[in-house]
């Protein structure tokens, strides 16, 4: 959401700065008329670059990184998405329903960890390596998977191959559930710590009036 309002009062602004260029060019700038869209689309480039980097500024420091600790996380982000996509490309590859819903499932987990961490660039450090290790090895055997049940040739190496593959993929499956506890598991203990107030305070408003009817 912080994200795409961003996005929309950046372009709002470089709309309102690249139509000023425009105005000005064409007021008070003794130039030829064919250069005057030029201008404003440079000041309309330009904008865009300058406001860009001060909202990530802005919205790094308001989460505690670095400028570059936040850049990485962007990078590690656009990547993810790219490993995601390669494996909703391996749907029409897969031969056998148990693999689909395997693929599947996966492929749900990959995408809320991602949008997890979009939200909440901070928790990027508590899912590392989802990131760096799990997520392109889903990519790597799925893919090794989806080739090797293709093959024309269907041998008992080949058979074992398929088995032992699925086998570790669906281990993979379990290591991403557990990333997806660690991603949620400080947002679980915030509502548990959020209920314990709550309930507290129910009982002293309970106490307050047992005692003033005991009056």
């Amino acid at each position: 959401m912080l994200g795409a309002a961003n996005f929309i009062i950046r372009h709002a602004l470089n709309f309102l700065i690249g139509i000023s260029v425009f105005i000005l060019s064409v007021v008070n700038l003794d130039i030829d008329f064919i250069f005057v869209p030029i201008l404003s689309f440079a000041g309309y480039f330009i904008s865009n670059k300058v406001i860009k980097a001060f909202q990530k500024s802005k919205r790094s420091k308001e989460l505690g990184l670095s400028r570059s600790e936040y850049k990485h996380i962007e990078a590690q982000i656009k990547q993810a998405k790219a490993h995601i996509n390669s494996l909703s490309q391996q749907y029409i590859r897969v031969r056998s329903v148990r693999s689909f819903k395997l693929l599947n499932e996966m492929m749900k987990l990959s995408k809320r960890l991602v949008n997890i961490v979009q939200n909440n660039p901070q928790k990027f450090y508590s899912v590392e390596d989802f990131f760096y290790s799990h997520l392109p090895s889903a990519v790597q055997l799925t893919q090794t998977y989806t080739m090797l049940s293709q093959t024309q040739v269907k041998d008992t190496e080949i058979h074992l191959a398929l088995e032992d593959t699925r086998k570790t993929l669906k281990g993979l499956h379990g290591t991403m559930e557990n990333d997806l506890k660690c991603a949620i598991e400080s947002d679980l203990e915030s509502l548990r710590m959020e209920l314990d107030f709550v309930k507290l305070e129910n009982a002293k408003k309970l106490q307050q009036i047992d005692l003033r009817g005991g009056k």
